[in-house]
């Protein structure tokens, strides 16, 4: 199966459609899926932009309207995750996962789901130290410090996602995983963005939650974006454990090949505000980082032609599967002209796998085993030890295991998309008011619906506003 992989979004889906399109007729090819590793911005209406962690003259509506509306259809099935500049409180309204429109899928803050038998997991937003121990505390309209603090990582989810033990093939994260840039080129690295060096040789490039999934999960594939740069690395999870780098790396951190390997502090944890934080103390300045601000490098009113776009190996040459215990990791750029945003590869199917979506059925078991744990409150609910946990998801795999041999389940995700809020409409402008209203959270039919399948209780924005869509001239006329 050839899959599509985006880096940074930041809306321009047209461009990344246009440009897959475009590389199918050149190389002659069928991309089967596109994954997009945060900084989606689905945007919908007014309020949705004052919902999303920009300075007010980057806040452009944009086109994804149009793909919410149906005037526009996603050409190829997508699956995304959540950066930290979002529409967190449409986010939130899928936080266990869902349709933002036709064919676009969004994973949740955290999920795994199957797609033509390749498991996919992924878990929205970066790091914050500070914030990741509280609860899902953030609600829309958000004020000063919320609207930052709702797409700042979580250990709850974090925990859910550590809970899994079967194969995991393809992981999606906004930013690094820490210490990912040492099984890379990392001369490459720091000679491309120079201001990281301090980070690298502190280790404090990259999420600590990452790096804890990377290492528990150890999936084939892992995909992230976020830097703003193209970076690959072969990340062998026995020399991890033993501290040794690709001598780029030794060279970089030691200047030159060390002897001897000194012992890992597992207490280590990222010191900063955000990744690449340090580019505010470090000698050299950095053009493109966006922890949260956006400059004028980071969105362009004008879209970039297709044809200038760079497209790294779009020769998609087959890739056989990796070694055991062995990590493939790709950073991509952002969507922008002459940037590495956009890599395309081949990722064998298993035999008999069934087409399309089906939610996976271990992350059901999760779900429903830490559900009682999700918080809604600034103070995070304490969760039991590791064997308890892991003991109640074998309970609830064994019922589900029985749902589905009752023909009680159905894992094939339903297309189930239906529109939750007011999607923008260019020619009936909106006063301060109704904007203001359109913050305010909205129930989710399709989350009603995910958490009636599993038999658990819906906790997001169950007593919001529902929204009624008008109806069509056909449904009139009926």
């Amino acid at each position: 199966m050839k899959i599509a992989i985006e880096g940074c979004c930041h809306g321009q889906l047209d461009d990344i459609y246009g440009t897959i399109a475009y590389l199918e007729e050149k190389e002659q090819c069928k991309i089967d899926l596109v994954l997009i590793c945060g900084d989606f911005q689905a945007i919908r209406n007014e309020g949705d932009l004052q919902c999303m962690a920009v300075p007010p003259k980057y806040r452009a509506m944009g086109s994804f309207w149009k793909y919410y509306t149906g005037q526009l259809k996603a050409p190829y099935p997508t699956i995304f995750i959540g950066g930290n500049h979002e529409a967190s409180n449409y986010m939130w309204e899928l936080y266990h996962g869902g349709w933002v429109c036709e064919n676009i899928y969004y994973l949740g803050n955290a999920g795994v789901i199957n797609y033509n038998g390749i498991r996919i997991g992924g878990l929205s937003g970066i790091f914050k130290e500070n914030d990741y121990n509280k609860g899902h505390f953030e609600s829309s309209p958000y004020g000063q410090y919320d609207i930052k603090s709702v797409y700042h990582v979580r250990q709850y989810d974090v925990a859910k996602l550590a809970q899994i033990r079967q194969p995991m093939d393809v992981f999606l994260s906004h930013d690094w995983p820490r210490g990912v840039e040492r099984f890379g080129d990392l001369r490459s690295l720091v000679r491309k963005k120079p201001f990281f060096e301090r980070e690298i040789r502190e280790n404090s490039l990259g999420s600590r939650a990452n790096e804890e999934l990377l290492t528990i999960l150890q999936p084939k594939w892992w995909f992230s974006a976020h830097l703003h740069v193209h970076f690959a690395a072969l990340v062998d999870h026995e020399k991890w454990k033993k501290n040794e780098y690709s001598e780029s790396a030794e060279l970089v951190l030691y200047g030159s090949k060390r002897q001897q390997h000194p012992v890992h502090n597992p207490d280590e944890i990222l010191i900063e505000d955000e990744l690449a934080a340090s580019a505010r103390t470090a000698a050299v300045p950095n053009p493109d980082e966006v922890p949260i601000d956006l400059d004028d490098d980071d969105i362009q009113s004008d879209s970039p032609a297709v044809n200038e776009m760079i497209v790294t190996d779009s020769h998609s040459t087959p890739v056989s599967d990796p070694p055991s215990r062995t990590t493939r990791f790709l950073s991509l750029d952002k969507c922008l002209p002459r940037r590495q945003f956009l890599q395309i590869v081949d990722i064998p199917t298993p035999e008999n796998a069934k087409d399309g979506f089906f939610y996976d059925l271990e992350w059901l078991a999760i779900t429903r085993a830490m559900h009682p744990y999700l918080s809604l409150a600034r103070q995070a609910s304490r969760l039991p030890s590791k064997e308890d946990l892991k003991q109640s998801v074998e309970q609830e795999l064994l019922y589900l295991n029985m749902q589905l041999d009752m023909d009680e389940l159905d894992l094939r995700i339903p297309s189930n998309f239906t529109a939750s809020s007011p999607a923008f409409d260019p020619s009936v402008p909106k006063s301060p008011e109704q904007i203001h209203q359109l913050e305010y959270p909205f129930i989710n039919p399709q989350t009603v619906e995910f958490c009636n399948l599993i038999g658990i209780e819906n906790k997001i924005n169950p007593h919001a506003q529902r929204f009624v869509a008008p109806a069509t001239d056909n449904e009139r006329k009926t």
